[in-house]
């Protein structure tokens, strides 16, 4: 069986096989033609017994010759005769493609058998089932990370950014910052926390007035008029020193002290002014705005994006990174509620026959002529020797069954002749 074009390696080794079918075949019906002519003859010199045989010849010859027509009609002109309607698939291929492309339409997308199997199936049970091998929620868990990672290399950076950093932005400026503060405030001078913020502040100035008093006494030097003796410049250096060092301790060791007294009476107006004072709220959005219009904070903004796109790729392709365990935990979570709640299941049912009523109604017609198209584009030889190899073997069995047949049905109706 030649052909001009590459066969797959099943095609190849289906052509010995039905070449060998096909010489059993036309031996079948050669035959039936010898057992004929020597019935034929001996029946004219021996009597009646071979006018049996003969007719059973006979028919097998008019069905082995009419079961070949017919199969090789499909393919070809027999004999290379251009009798009508022969050679049909490499004649008819287009029609062919409407006609199986119609057919699947309405064979295997229409909407109410899809749905009705769908339903028959069961989804949320079969997909519960599933997910109850950890594997298959290893292997879901993947798969989804390597969508987030596909889907995060396709998006355009400078769009993802630029929308996130508006985003962002409005959002903050949206926010009246004002009372929000206020009550930061509060919160964190309740019970007193602020005094040890307040601590903290003065155990430093302590630690940088003992470790820069050289730096301290130069400067003091520098700013004493020249006049001065440095003996007496000294001596009045040591003294304000020391009334700074005991003005710090008295304020570290008496929580009464004037000043932790007056740090709480402003920040208690402070608080105040936040909540309440339209002037506050003013400069607290005018210095928002002037922070969030800084262009370090544009520049952080747009690095967020760029900063989770890098993450995400790098997590999905890490089999334990928290990426994929999140994932995992989302299946699993998922795959719970799914066997526990009835209600779950019949949504996760009713929205798989949605969208595969949704998507045959939609998609059917392009179907159908996808399958068409795709069946046009073949070229005719090409299609009939494929088709050929697929079912030759079958075909040719049918040649030796009409072989068979028709010499029995000769023979059935030679017997009524006779016997009428």
């Amino acid at each position: 069986m030649a052909a001009g074009f590459e066969l797959t390696p099943e095609e190849l080794s289906r052509v010995d096989e039905i070449s060998a079918m096909k010489r059993t075949a036309t031996l079948v019906l050669c035959a039936a033609v010898a057992v004929f002519i020597g019935a034929r003859i001996l029946e004219n010199s021996n009597g009646e017994p071979w006018g049996y045989i003969r007719a059973t010849a006979e028919a097998a010859m008019v069905g082995g010759v009419a079961d070949w027509f017919a199969v090789t009609a499909l393919f070809r002109h027999p004999l290379g005769i251009p009798i009508p309607h022969t050679a049909i698939l490499p004649n008819r291929k287009d029609q062919l493609g409407k006609t199986l492309g119609g057919f699947v339409q309405r064979a295997f997308l229409a909407p109410d058998l899809v749905a009705e199997r769908l339903v028959e199936a069961d989804v949320s049970a079969r997909l519960s089932d599933w997910l109850a091998e950890e594997d298959n929620v290893t292997v879901v868990a993947r798969q989804a990370g390597s969508v987030a990672a596909t889907v995060a290399r396709l998006i355009d950076d400078d769009e993802v950014s630029e929308l996130l950093t508006s985003e962002i932005l409005a959002r903050v400026r949206s926010v009246d910052l004002s009372p929000l503060a206020g009550r930061v405030i509060e919160t964190a001078t309740e019970d007193g926390r602020h005094h040890q913020l307040l601590d903290a502040a003065l155990n430093s100035m302590t630690d940088m007035m003992a470790t820069q008093r050289p730096m301290l006494r130069n400067r003091f030097a520098q700013e004493s008029p020249w006049w001065v003796p440095e003996s007496i410049d000294e001596k009045v250096f040591d003294r304000i020193f020391a009334g700074l060092q005991t003005f710090v301790r008295e304020i570290k060791t008496n929580q009464q002290h004037p000043v932790r007294r007056h740090v709480d009476e402003r920040l208690a107006q402070l608080i105040t002014q936040l909540r309440s004072d339209p002037a506050m709220a003013h400069k607290v959005a005018d210095l928002r705005d002037e922070i969030l219009g800084h262009p370090s904070i544009r520049e952080w903004s747009q690095s967020i994006w760029v900063d989770l796109r890098e993450q995400i790729i790098h997590s999905a392709s890490e089999p334990d990174s928290m990426l994929q365990q999140r994932l995992a935990a989302a299946v699993r979570s998922f795959r719970n509620a799914l066997v526990d709640d009835p209600v779950l299941q019949a949504r996760v049912n009713a929205a798989v026959v949605d969208v595969a009523r949704t998507l045959c109604d939609r998609y059917g017609d392009e179907i159908a002529g996808f399958v068409e198209s795709t069946v046009q584009r073949w070229d005719g030889q090409e299609t009939s020797t494929r088709v050929e190899l697929l079912l030759g073997r079958d075909l040719q069995i049918i040649r030796i069954n009409g072989s068979v047949v028709g010499g029995l049905v000769g023979l059935v109706i030679y017997t009524v002749g006779k016997l009428l």
